[in-house]
């Protein structure tokens, strides 16, 4: 065989060798440059005011993947009432190891979230969740979060704030989360809750509701988006948003009971509290009776559902 064929013959071959060392190499660089700055930010404020933590983490996914396993992750926010945390007992984030803007997140075990107490020298008031299947992902665009969405199957929450009521407990079949960034400087919101239930803590008998099916738009979403840049703590961020009356434009909410059901549209806020306050209101009607005016009230961390004589009524924790 004269030298020339083997050129022909090896010279591919080793081309492609070539490749895939290179490309090894380039998995490991980008692999080593997330778990160092995963390192750097463990401890730290990942945006002002909010200090993520992790106790132990893996990388995987080679060839085309950078899988993520994070375990004993917590994001918390402390001021002088105390601090407001979420806890997972592991997180998983999947990226593309080439062209990453869009992740993929997974969490597992039990959930955990932390808000300070309702009054000085009261128990911080505790809320765990345990989801079926809880993923969501993420898309990034010119550093700024694109769109976003969360998918919970068979969550169960229970309220585990010292001494609370057993009875304190929600629960869906599915629950689902979706936003979407504008270039008007808005957020398109889509939310559906499957089958939820609502224990007697909450209200003086449980509470079945099949669908709860949210369309809406959040107003001036750069305001909150501002904690982003590492200008703003998110807490000022959403009070700046509140005094310049940034609003939930509520196109289309609808809720069904077992034998009623309401579509009801309006404006929501925040007040001094940084609660939701405002009316929807609509039409509805329970199971074959004429449709009415029925609406939808918030007001100081409650809401309260209330119709005409034809149109269903209940109060909603």
């Amino acid at each position: 065989m004269s030298y020339s064929n083997r050129i022909f013959i090896y010279g591919p071959v080793g081309l492609l060798l070539l490749i895939v060392i290179l490309y090894s190499v380039y998995w490991r660089v980008e692999a080593d440059t997330l778990s160092a700055r995963l390192d750097r930010a463990n401890g730290g404020e990942v945006i002002p005011g909010l200090v993520f933590a992790f106790a132990e983490k893996s990388i995987g996914g080679f060839p085309f993947r950078l899988d993520v396993v994070l375990s004993g992750v917590s994001f918390a926010y402390r001021s002088g009432d105390g601090e407001t945390g979420w806890r997972t007992d592991k997180l998983a984030i999947h990226t593309l190891s080439y062209g990453r803007d869009r992740y993929i997140f997974e969490v597992t075990g039990l959930q955990s979230f932390i808000r300070p107490p309702i009054a000085p020298g009261m128990p911080p008031r505790a809320i765990l969740v345990t989801p079926a299947l809880a993923r969501a992902s993420a898309i990034v665009r010119d550093g700024s979060l694109a769109r976003f969405d969360l998918d919970l199957w068979g969550p169960q929450e229970k309220d585990a704030t010292e001494s609370a009521d057993p009875q304190r407990t929600i629960t869906a079949e599915r629950a689902q989360l979706h936003l979407l960034s504008r270039a008007d400087k808005a957020i398109d919101v889509a939310m559906k809750i499957d089958n939820l239930r609502i224990g007697a803590g909450y209200a003086s008998s449980e509470s079945v509701l099949p669908l709860i099916d949210l369309r809406a738009q959040l107003t001036q979403s750069e305001i909150l988006n501002a904690p982003q840049g590492g200008a703003v703590n998110i807490v000022d961020a959403l009070e700046t948003w509140r005094t310049q009356m940034g609003r939930l434009i509520v196109t289309d909410l609808s809720l069904n009971w077992p034998n009623s059901h309401a579509d009801l549209k309006g404006d929501l806020t925040l007040d001094s509290n940084d609660y939701l306050a405002g009316t929807l209101s609509g039409m509805g009607a329970a199971k074959g009776q004429t449709p009415g005016e029925v609406r939808l009230s918030f007001a100081n961390g409650g809401m309260q559902l209330a119709g005409d004589s034809t149109a269903p009524a209940a109060a909603v924790p």
